[in-house]
């Protein structure tokens, strides 16, 4: 005999949980293929800017001129050195009046000994004479300004004057180094008095802009401190030296800057 199997008919509740866990099961799956798929990146940021070039700078040339080498240190003069130089001189003028008749020869100021450098500042930028460095730089802004000046005016010239391509753009160049160069002066610290014990020294400083010559001579400067007393030259790091020399800068600067810009 046959039996008829009767299939078996989910109930509503069983079938709504089954749809349930479905949903929430399709749900995670979502989520995590939402996960591990890769986030758009961020726009990539644009590029910096780069920094204008920085105009062209006019040079004073540093000239040693008649100076010997060791100008460009700061270097101290001391009664010892006067004293040297005392004794050559008086055997100079011996020879010198044997061979002039009797006419001595001429002296010398202690302001021209070449003294000794100062061992402490031979490596600090602090001992480098400000005809290299500071005074130049603040010179070579006004060299610069003046320059420009005179290539602004040859390029219009050129530019109305039938000149070739290659003259138009020469003369819109302006030059890395000034036509009329810097010369030092003194830097150095000098004692004050040959007699007696005192230990008093003069910072004295000095630069010419220009060749020396009879029609034109150079534009000078010359700077020199008050007298003032060794251990305080040293103190504090030479604290006073770097005062001293802020001071002599600015005013060489302010009496240079001044000069017509056609010395220049």
């Amino acid at each position: 005999m046959t039996h008829s199997t009767k299939k078996r008919t989910p109930s509503r509740a069983a079938r709504h949980a089954l749809g349930l866990a479905l949903a929430i099961a399709g749900f995670s799956a979502y989520a995590q293929t939402e996960a591990a798929a890769p986030q758009p990146m961020a726009a990539a940021s644009a590029p910096a800017e780069a920094a204008p070039a920085a105009p062209p700078q006019t040079r004073l040339r540093f000239n040693r001129g008649t100076y010997k080498p060791g100008i460009e240190h700061l270097r101290v003069v001391r009664r010892e050195n006067t004293v040297q130089n005392v004794a050559g001189q008086v055997a100079l003028n011996v020879a010198f009046a044997v061979l002039a008749g009797g006419v001595a020869a001429q002296g010398f100021s202690k302001d021209d000994l070449g003294g000794t450098t100062l061992e402490e500042l031979k490596d600090d930028p602090l001992g480098v004479n400000p005809a290299i460095s500071d005074l130049n730089d603040a010179l070579s802004k006004v060299a610069t300004d003046i320059y420009r000046k005179r290539a602004e005016a040859a390029l219009a010239t050129a530019l109305t004057d039938g000149s070739t391509p290659e003259e138009i753009e020469a003369a819109r160049q302006i030059p890395k180094e000034a036509d009329t160069p810097l010369l030092p002066g003194p830097w150095h610290l000098v004692y004050e008095n040959l007699l007696g014990s005192d230990e008093l020294f003069r910072l004295k400083f000095g630069a010419d802009l220009g060749r020396p010559g009879f029609m034109r001579p150079p534009i000078e400067c010359r700077y020199q401190s008050e007298p003032v007393a060794w251990a305080r030259w040293q103190a504090d790091n030479w604290q006073l030296l770097r005062e001293e020399r802020a001071k002599a800068v600015e005013a060489c600067t302010k009496i240079i800057s001044a000069a017509p810009e056609k010395r220049w």
